[in-house]
């Protein structure tokens, strides 16, 4: 009788025991599938998820009369995802021959295990669309944006260019790369727990927002007047280079800056042909490039000279201390305290008047 009593409780303890162990775990079960639904149900989301970027827009650039000095033009983006690969020999086959890439290259990376597997970008559209139309499984093929010049060299020390992402590298595409670069989107695909894609779940895409256009005071016309007579002078004294700056005198905008010679904007990273490039290390190639985009008229340090004697004039005309019409006589040289200072003639200009000193730009007489 004793032994029942005690078979008994034991069995009602080992029931309610078994009864608070399913309670707690009933309840943790209620918690995560009610209460923690939307956060584990992201989480499921989110792993069998593929995302691929889409390139935004990058604003254009415009002249002083809204002519676009950049602009945008569609290329392609060719990936892998490894999962999806069905027929890897002729993936290898068909995207070595189209990209002009190598076997091996484009064999590696479609055997590396990877979500998605970059092969090449700014492809030219054509191009893109044959390899869509293989239909290759596993083979991705997304549209985006490659920046495009149409004025070639035109201001590319100004403009500067764009990298292989689209992000500004010097110029004016590197200092508003703020406000141009726009924000990129994304496909979203759904895929099993082996990375195949669901048909059935489609693709879910969030549209990128293109950049802000930016409008400066670069007046094309005036900037190409501009660059042929530095090439002329550049060819005539044979410099090295020549600088010019053209500002509007009522505010300073800058209407044209040259820097000849200048590079092209398409090809930014095509050194001049008369540069030897056999042998060069990276380095030394790097070097090349820095010194080819730079800008002199905004990195070098000049000393006016003679040029300033522009304001000078303006000074003396609008003070009214000098008049056109006033004369002078220049032997040659000025005594200022006991230093002799030669005009650039130094048989002197003779009598002039001040219209005529400027002409002759006669130390002198400004002094």
């Amino acid at each position: 009788m004793k032994n029942k009593t005690y078979n008994r409780k034991k069995i009602v303890t080992i029931f309610f025991a078994c009864l608070v162990m399913f309670s707690v775990l009933i309840g943790r079960l209620v918690y995560l599938m009610v209460f923690q639904s939307d956060y584990y149900t992201e989480k499921a989301k989110q792993l069998h998820e593929r995302e691929r970027s889409i390139k935004a827009a990058r604003g254009r650039i415009l002249d002083a009369n809204g002519t676009v000095i950049a602009d945008n033009k569609t290329v392609c983006t060719i990936s892998v995802i490894h999962n999806q690969i069905k027929d890897p020999d002729k993936i290898v086959e068909v995207l070595s021959r189209e990209l002009d890439l190598t076997e091996e290259y484009v064999q590696k990376r479609v055997e590396k295990y990877s979500a998605i597997e970059r092969i090449k970008s700014n492809v030219e559209k054509e191009k893109g669309d044959a390899i869509r139309a293989y239909n290759l499984e596993g083979v991705k093929v997304d549209e985006d944006y490659k920046r495009y010049y149409p004025y070639g060299s035109l201001a590319s020390k100004v403009l500067g260019f764009t990298g292989g992402d689209n992000q500004g590298i010097i110029g004016l595409e590197v200092k508003y790369e703020e406000y141009l670069k726009g924000k990129e989107g994304t496909i979203l695909t759904v895929t099993d727990a082996r990375g195949v894609e669901l048909d059935a779940a489609g693709e879910e895409r969030v549209e990128p927002v293109a950049g802000n256009d930016l409008y400066i005071s670069l007046d094309m016309n005036i900037q190409s007047y501009a660059t042929q007579l530095a090439k002329q002078v550049m060819e005539t004294k044979e410099a090295e280079r020549v600088s010019i700056l053209v500002m509007n005198p009522q505010n300073g905008e800058i209407m044209a800056m040259v820097d000849v010679p200048e590079f092209d904007l398409n090809n930014p990273y095509d050194l001049p042909d008369d540069v030897l490039q056999e042998g060069i290390t990276e380095e030394k190639k790097q070097e090349l490039l820095n010194a080819m985009w730079r800008n002199g008229c905004i990195n070098d340090t000049y000393e006016p000279g003679s040029t300033f004697k522009i304001i000078t004039a303006a000074a003396g005309l609008e003070g009214g201390v000098v008049h056109p019409e006033d004369q002078f006589s220049c032997p040659g040289f000025i005594m200022v305290e006991d230093r002799r200072i030669r005009c650039h003639k130094v048989s002197g200009h003779g009598a002039e008047n001040f219209v005529q000193a400027t002409m002759n730009s006669c130390k002198p007489v400004f002094i």
